[in-house]
């Protein structure tokens, strides 16, 4: 008997959810106190003393405040509806912890409210005035009774207890490890190869070691900008799998962009610079120059130890999403290029024409010859195995690179041409034009009902999504393995520009905090 009174007493723990002062009708009130032992949540010690939603005890069970941020850091989300009450579900999002510490010292005892609107827990209903442990309403914010019934059953939380550590709590989500890196200074970070490489102060670039961040070495010193008294902005990419560095010197028309390779053995090397596309596909670099105006015979090619050489129809401008009208032209610069066997795949126009649009070309690397692959037009396409995927006038299609009709691809409407298709495994990825959600082609489903995505991308054999931060919409970063299946998903906001996925794991930067986290997936 004393064994179960003290596993009661040990189980008392966790959540809560955002709910307004005015939900409870005429609530009783209860005597509550702050604990006497330590508690740590998935391995980190929270601080009640300073907390602004400290962990509370009624009846000598823990209960833990509902936060947005507290649930979702242990794998659950909740929902609140003025009508429905409130519902609470195990999902596996995961989630950085926040501490919530404020300025003023939490008092030994306060005076919580039991509350009266429904609540669900994993679609169960729970009548809270027959509860012996009910929920509470504590500045503001719902509070849960941690019962084995609740914490263990319900959520799959581990518990443990020792005069020592206090209460210990597991959650069975992806946990998610704080990334300290050695004078980072903000700004993007990717991961590439074993190593992170990331922006200091006074404008140095890092390179440091996976297994070791706290060492770390400078590798590039950017320049002044010559417009100004601070260092150029820059970015960090992958390509192909390699670290660069890129960053923009000048102004709009008369500068230039740079384009630097970072290497493991902690060298550099300015690889471009200009306005342009280049790829490398072993010893064959293809290049197109995009300045503005554009020009035509703008498309390169060149072999190891030697020189660029210009290849293709010197009529044609390449590597434009364009359109050449009577009375205007226009269009924006495609990175879209492959090299496949002796071909270089490449949007192009003839600009010896009075009127024509961008479509999908071939050319050939020794004769220069250039001929269609597709009569549609195009504005952007992927090459991913034996097929080619492109965007028509908002139609998705499909069609085998050796030869053959195209065919379409089922979408749910137009697909948007601010995002690239992706494609993973022969599976296509798509944004709809008109709600801006993620699709996989095929099927008739928002991948993230609710969320307006605002990037893709795929490395290290994963697609990369991230979406904007909106109260209906629950995932900010999601990531899919070529299963399709979701392997994470986060409430945390960040760029897609400062998230990494290298040797199957996963590191991003935390929008609000700056805070970099890394987890396996």
């Amino acid at each position: 008997m004393k064994r179960e009174i003290g596993l009661v007493f040990i189980i008392s723990v966790l959540l809560v959810s955002m709910v307004p002062a005015a939900v409870s009708a005429e609530p009783g009130s209860v005597k509550v106190s702050l604990p006497g032992f330590n508690v740590s949540l998935n391995g980190v010690q929270v601080e009640n003393r300073y907390r602004q939603y400290p962990l509370i005890v009624y009846k000598d069970i823990t209960y833990f405040p509902m936060t947005y941020y507290d649930c979702r850091f242990l794998g659950i989300e909740t929902k609140w509806d003025s009508g429905e009450g409130l519902e609470i579900d195990k999902t596996g999002i995961t989630g950085a912890y926040r501490d919530y510490n404020g300025k003023t010292k939490n008092a030994g005892t306060y005076t919580a409210t039991v509350p009266a609107f429904d609540v669900k827990v994993n679609g169960k209903a729970i009548n809270n005035a027959e509860e012996e442990y009910p929920l509470l309403v504590f500045r503001d914010v719902t509070y849960f009774p941690m019962t084995w019934r609740f914490g263990v059953e319900e959520f799959g939380w581990e518990y443990g207890f020792d005069p020592q550590n206090g209460l210990v709590i597991q959650s069975p989500n992806q946990k998610l490890e704080k990334v300290m890196l050695s004078g980072y200074a903000g700004g993007p970070v990717i991961a590439a190869g074993q190593f992170y490489y990331y922006g200091g102060s006074d404008g140095a670039i890092y390179q440091t070691s996976v297994s070791s961040p706290e060492n770390a070495k400078k590798v590039y010193q950017l320049p002044m900008w010559s417009y100004g008294d601070s260092y150029v902005n820059y970015g960090l990419t992958k390509k192909d799998g390699e670290a660069w560095l890129t960053y923009h010197q000048g102004g709009a028309t008369m500068g230039s962009d740079y384009y630097i390779r970072l290497k493991p053995d902690g060298t550099s090397q300015v690889v471009e610079s200009g306005y342009l596309t280049f790829r490398t596909f072993g010893d064959i670099t293809v290049k197109i120059n995009q300045g503005v105006p554009p020009g035509r015979n703008n498309l390169m090619i060149k072999y190891a130890g030697q020189e660029f050489e210009r290849v293709g129809n010197p009529d044609y401008l390449y590597g434009w999403d364009f359109e050449l009208r009577e009375t205007s032209q226009g269009g924006s610069p495609s990175r879209d290029l492959y090299l496949k066997d002796d071909y270089i795949y490449v949007l192009a126009v003839d600009k010896s024409k009075d009127t024509d649009e961008s479509r999908i070309h071939r050319v050939n690397i020794h004769t220069g010859e250039t001929s269609r692959v597709s009569d549609l037009r195009a504005n952007s396409f992927k090459m991913d195995g034996e097929n080619i995927y492109f965007i028509s006038e908002g139609e998705l299609y499909r069609m085998p690179i050796d030869g053959g009709g195209e065919s379409r691809l089922e979408t749910t409407g137009p697909v948007s041409r601010e995002f690239d298709i992706q494609v993973l495994d022969g599976a296509v990825y798509y944004v709809g034009s008109k709600d801006n959600e993620l699709y996989k082609a095929g099927t008739d489903q928002s991948l993230n009902p609710g969320g307006k995505a605002t990037g893709l991308k795929i490395e290290d054999g994963y697609l990369i999504c991230t979406f904007e931060e909106e109260n209906n919409n629950p995932y900010r970063i999601m990531i899919f393995n070529k299963d399709g299946k979701v392997v994470f998903k986060t409430s945390d906001v960040a760029h897609i520009t400062g998230i990494s996925v290298e040797n199957g794991r996963l590191s991003y930067v935390e929008s609000t905090s700056k805070n970099i986290y890394s987890t396996d997936l």
